[in-house]
């Protein structure tokens, strides 16, 4: 089995992308777009790519969508960064053919969600739930994704960690998107350098820091990477009143996204206006109109986000 080291170099913070996945006006899939994303995320750097997750609006795709995403992303992606498959689903048998397809694509790791309809009622069920799920890729690393925000299950991540390392041989970390620190902490004082742990939310990216975490992944870095690259550098440096401005500056502009459609319409909007052009959400999100987008590129501008955006 692959091992994953993105927390072992020499990097404070090691960042890595949870990429919008390109629709046309019509809603159909744009595959042309994905090798564009590809090459403005190599230009800042990033480590690695989550697809079909959260901001990717997997669960608003078929299989067949996801799974040719999937092939497109780990096309561009060889040799310059690793690729991350969401695999999650509500249903058992299709999250295994996403896994066993994710395997055979060449993806570096694999991650899910819980189900989130009929939810597992204790870390014991999520553990068993995706052991069952893991069979189907034997030998890739198993990431699982604990946003309990979104799926409604609130089953401490912690908890989740000491079942899944007993129950999944390929358990191999957790993306963390919840704002619990305490429970955050915990994980890595189990982790201790054996799984990766990954900070889900940018907003919390320099208090995570604070207490250990090396790893991120998140949608801001979409549009917001060279911040928090600049912010990485100042704590390396100790130079922590420059990390905070840093920190403050891209929570200015994660406020300013979200007030266009909220973290994943208004969020995609602002990343189409530093990056390549994903275009709308699927429904029922609502991405923002031409006047909305003026306002919001204004307001980015203003913040020095366009400025310095890597392929603008």
């Amino acid at each position: 089995m692959t091992t994953l080291n993105h927390s072992a170099g020499s990097s404070a913070m090691t960042l890595l992308t949870a990429v919008f996945t390109p629709f046309r006006p019509d809603g159909g899939l744009d595959l042309d777009v994905v090798g564009d994303q590809a090459d403005a995320l190599a230009a800042w750097g990033t480590r690695g790519v989550y697809v079909g997750g959260t901001a990717g609006e997997g669960a608003s795709m078929t299989t067949a969508e996801r799974m040719a995403l999937l092939e497109r992303w780990c096309e561009v992606a060889a040799g310059r960064f690793d690729v991350i498959a969401h695999i999650g689903h509500t249903s058992l048998a299709e999250a295994r053919d996403l896994a066993a397809h994710a395997r055979d694509a060449g993806v570096q790791a694999i991650s899910a969600v819980p189900p989130y309809f009929h939810r597992p009622p204790d870390a014991a069920a999520v553990a068993d739930f995706f052991a069952r799920v893991t069979q189907a890729a034997p030998d890739v690393p198993f990431i699982y994704y604990h946003i309990p925000g979104v799926t409604g299950v609130t089953v401490p991540a912690s908890e989740v960690l000491t079942a899944a390392r007993d129950r999944i041989p390929t358990f191999a970390g957790i993306k963390f998107a919840h704002d619990d620190l305490a429970d955050l902490q915990r994980c890595l004082e189990l982790a201790d350098d054996r799984y990766e742990l990954y900070v889900g939310s940018a907003r919390l990216l320099l208090a995570t820091m604070g207490i250990g975490a090396r790893a991120a992944i998140g949608s801001a870095y979409n549009f917001a990477a060279p911040v928090f690259l600049r912010m990485i550098e100042h704590v390396e440096r100790g130079e922590l009143r420059e990390a905070r401005a840093c920190q403050f500056l891209a929570q200015s502009a994660i406020d300013t996204a979200v007030a266009f459609g909220g973290e994943l319409a208004g969020f995609k909007a602002a990343a189409n206006l530093v990056g390549p052009d994903c275009g709308p959400c699927r429904p029922p999100l609502r991405s923002p109109g031409p006047a909305q987008v003026a306002e919001l590129r204004d307001r980015l501008d203003a913040l020095g986000l366009l400025a310095v955006a890597p392929s603008r």
